[in-house]
Order: C-alpha cells, then structure tokens, then sequence
C-alpha cells in the first residue's frame, strides 16, 4: 500500500486536525465505496477484527484510532493506493462552525431560549453534546438545589457529592444492611426507606416513599442512583438485563420509581460494560421510556479522573431533564494532557490559552492522608504471609507478576493462560489508580500492591483514591468494626463523591437557569 503525502501537509500541528484529517479521510473513502458503518464492521471481522458498533463509531468520529487499525480498515475495503488531498478547506470549515454564533438549542416548551443564552455552556457540535462550565456560570448560593431521593445508594458516594453540589438527599433506598448502617452513622438525618423487604426496591411503592420524604410527585428534585452493576461489568459473566438474581432488572425499578415521582431531573450511573452490543435494549428501553415521560436525555462514558479523582474510573451515566433541553454535561476539570484540552477546545470553539490541571496523582491523594486517619477503626488491611511479601519485593512500580521468575509464581499463573496487566501489580505514585473495585485490598485482584510498602490497598487508602471526605467512616451492622470484605465491597460499589459533585453542580446550573427563565416569564406576562 502507498500512501502519498503532499506539501500542504506541513500545515498541519496540532493533535485535533489531525484527528479530523485522519478520520475525514477514511468516511471520503467509505462514501466513495457506499460502505456503511456495519458493513465495515463485518469486513474488519473477516480478518479477525472485531469492533463492536458502538466502538466503530467513537473511532470514526473522533479520529483517534490506530495506524494498524486506519490500514486495516483501507485494506477490507480495497484501497491499495492513498494520495492524501488538501484538507485546508475541510479544516478551516470545521473551524468556523466551531468559534460561530452557533444555532439555538431546543426550547424548554415555547419561551425558555436555550443553552447559547447563558455564560458558560458550550456545545461540542463534533460529539453533538452541550457542556457546562461548573467553576464560572454561577455562585454556590445562588442555586436552587432541592430535595433528592436515591436509590442503590450503597455507603453514600454519590450522595455526598450531591451535597457538596447544593441538593438534600430526602430519602435513601439501600438494601445492604452494613451499607444502611454507614448511612445512619455518617447521616443520621436522611430518612432509610425499608420497605416491606428491608430495602428492596421491588417491594416499595413510589407512594411509599413520597410519604416518607415528605415530597409530592413533581417536587423532587432529582432521582438518582446506579442500580446492581455486575450483570453489565466486564470482570462478571455478563449476563445483563436477564441476571435478576444479581439485579439486573433492577433498572427497570429506576424508570418505575421517575415515572411515580417525576423528578425536575435525574443521573442513572452504571459500568461501562451496560454500553456493550449485547447490553443495548437496557440503553434503549430506558431511553424510550424516560423520554416518553418528557425528559430530554444526555448520557456517555465518564472518567472521574478528569473531575479531580485520582482514579482512572470510566463509568456509563445518563442524565435527564424534564423538557426538551438536552442535558449539559460538566465541563472536565483536569485532563491527562495538554493535546486532550487542547482537542476539547477545538470541538467547543473556545479559547485554550489558560493554566490546565493534570490528573491527580496516587501520590498527591495518599499525601492528605494523616497519622489519625491511619489510626481509624475502619482502617483495615489484608494480611500478608511470608512468600507472597517475598514477589512483591521484586515487583516494581508498574509492574505485575509477568517479571516473578516462574518457580515464583502459583500455578495459576505459570500456565500462560493468564494473561492479566493488572494481576499482582503495583501502583505508581505519579499516576492515577487504576480501578478501585471491591477487592481493591487484595492485590492477586489487580494492580493493587500499594506504590512503596509491600501490602495491598488499606480501606483508608481505597476511599482516598475514590474521593471519600476522611470523616467518611465506613461501619458493619453485626461487627464494632468493618470487615475487610464489607468495607471493600461498600468502596469499590461508590459513586466517586468529586465526580458526583461535578454532575450534580451541572445540574443544579441547569434548574437553576430554568427556574429564573420560568421566573421572568412569568413576571413579564403579569
């Protein structure tokens, strides 16, 4: 295969053009064949390529896919031969429509102007998404904030962020009793809705938990929660929507419980692995029925470490707003480089001359941790024999098991069969985490071998790399002190608390914007 590269390429810099060249090139090679997107996906799997449709499209929108994977895909479609034109034009159109006045939005019935109409929103007419800049539209006092009912709500996570943002949690539907019992100590003023089986949402009527908040139907402000995320995770079997036993279905009480209440909003978090082609009529059917309710829906994969958590943590979330405004997510606060902030800036048209934060680091989170916090009786850690200290001696910072000598290895992993980046590894103090799952502790789990000691995560470290406040104290219903298992299985579960600020603050804007829009209207027509 020849590929001819003109003069004209010269002037072509930075990172966002060229994904825009790449990827432009490509889709003019695909129309010029009339190969749609799952025709390409079938010919890419001739070849043992495999690309799901969802994945196929993110690639082509964005142009950040692979050298291998763009001559693979020139290659399935026949083209031998490439001369790379001028995409001067191309690019400075694509300028301009970024930096324009750009069209307005859909209105929120006939009289609320759209997003355009405030500082601070921005619109990524690349991914078709509005965004909102959570540091400067507005001041913490002036939102209206509200009362929320959460569900799934774990040990807290996503409600503490929620706080932070200006909400209320009203009531909390939560099934797992050492879970309820964090609740009650840290929060002892939000009302635990039981039920006729002491928290299972199957069994609580949403009149059940109107009377226990207070509220009546409309009033809330948002419904929220991440209902059971195993039947969708990658590490699970993933059997999706048809694991009841594990709460697969659980999503469907979500739709129930908005459609009793009808929210001013909602936030629905999940694993990234709900977003899977085999996991699509969950995606589908919630879409189709919350927007037949009247909400406007936005959703995409989130990763906590652009809002400050100092976890590489992508998780699915899709907010809704009650209207035909499509919801603004929350402008990212830290990125990994300067290239993606620079790439951001050129999808929104907006200025990139100004300080950037990177992403928080291992070591700047375990540096806020404390003699006292170590000395907490929630404070445990897996205790470590002898000859598994001994590899993780020899195990360097980014490292795993792949560098023990094989008559260290068990014989489990000796086999070849194993193939795991993260098995037995040990975190790095200039980077963030990787995943904080529920067995973080155990570092046969994943790259948990904490960065200098030769020992697994502590549950103080755990809730530091997931953003926990340190007055969080993790409890146990039968036992004075958490156990290891519980307090992993109540961290690794959370709602990164920094993350659900950003998304909740986001949202507050955004109600906040409607009510004074709602406010002048109706001052204007009296």
């Amino acid at each position: 295969m020849y590929i001819t590269f003109d003069t004209h390429m010269n002037k072509f810099k930075n990172l966002p053009e060229w994904n825009l060249l790449t990827t432009e090139l490509l889709k003019s090679k695909l129309r010029e064949r009339e190969i749609n997107h799952e025709k390409l996906r079938k010919l890419l799997a001739e070849i043992g390529v495999k690309e799901s449709k969802a994945s196929l499209a993110n690639k082509l929108s964005r142009g950040t896919f692979s050298a291998r994977f763009f001559l693979q895909a020139l290659k399935v479609i026949g083209v031998d031969n490439v001369s790379i034109p001028d995409f001067s034009p191309f690019l400075n159109d694509q300028k301009e429509k970024a930096s324009a006045v750009r069209e307005p939005a859909l209105h929120y019935g006939s009289s609320l102007p759209s997003w355009d109409s405030y500082d601070g929103f921005l619109r990524n007419d690349f991914e078709q998404e509005w965004y909102v800049d959570t540091n400067t539209t507005i001041d913490q006092a002036d939102l209206v904030g509200g009362k929320v009912i959460s569900l799934f709500t774990g040990c807290g996570g996503l409600d503490i962020g929620l706080e932070r943002a200006g909400f209320e949690t009203a009531g909390c539907v939560e099934i797992d009793e050492d879970c309820k019992e964090t609740l009650r100590q840290n929060r002892p003023d939000w009302t635990l809705i039981n039920g006729s089986r002491n928290g299972d949402i199957r069994y609580i009527e949403v009149e059940e938990i109107l009377a226990e908040t207070g509220l009546r139907k409309g009033e809330p402000a948002l419904v929220v929660g991440g209902a059971p995320c195993q039947p969708f995770s990658n590490i699970g079997k993933r059997a999706g929507a048809a694991d009841e036993k594990n709460g697969g279905d659980l999503f469907q009480e979500f739709v129930r419980v908005i459609e009793g209440c009808m929210p001013k909003a909602f936030i629905f978090e999940n694993v990234v692995g709900i977003t899977q082609q085999k996991h699509r009529d969950v995606i589908a059917y919630m879409k189709s029925c919350l927007s037949g309710l009247g909400y406007s829906i936005s959703y995409r994969i989130m990763n906590a470490a652009d809002y400050g958590v100092p976890q590489k943590r992508n998780r699915f979330i899709l907010l809704g707003l009650k209207g035909n405004l499509p919801p603004a997510l929350p402008v990212p606060l830290h990125y990994k480089s300067d290239d993606l902030y620079r790439e951001f800036c050129f999808q929104t048209g907006t200025n990139p001359d100004r300080k950037i934060k990177t992403w928080r680091t291992v070591g700047e989170a375990f540096s806020t941790i404390t003699e006292s916090d170590r000395q907490r009786i929630d404070n445990v850690v897996m205790n470590i024999s002898s000859p598994v200290r001994k590899r993780m001696e020899l195990i360097g910072p980014g490292e795993n098991f792949h560098v023990l000598p094989m008559e260290m290895r068990p014989n489990c992993w000796r086999t070849g069969k194993h193939q795991g980046q993260d098995t037995f590894g040990r975190l790095r103090m200039d980077e963030p985490s990787v995943t904080v799952r529920t067995a973080a502790y155990n570092p046969a789990k994943g790259r948990y071998i904490h960065p200098t000691e030769n020992r697994g995560l502590s549950s103080v470290e755990m809730a530091v790399l997931q953003s926990f406040p340190s007055e969080w104290r993790f409890c146990s219903k039968r036992y004075e002190k958490v156990t290891l298992t519980s307090a992993g299985r109540q961290i690794g579960n959370a709602v990164p608390p920094l993350l659900a600020e950003a998304i909740g603050r986001a949202l507050n804007i955004q109600l906040t914007m409607i009510d004074k829009s709602r406010f002048q209207e109706s001052a204007k027509s009296a």
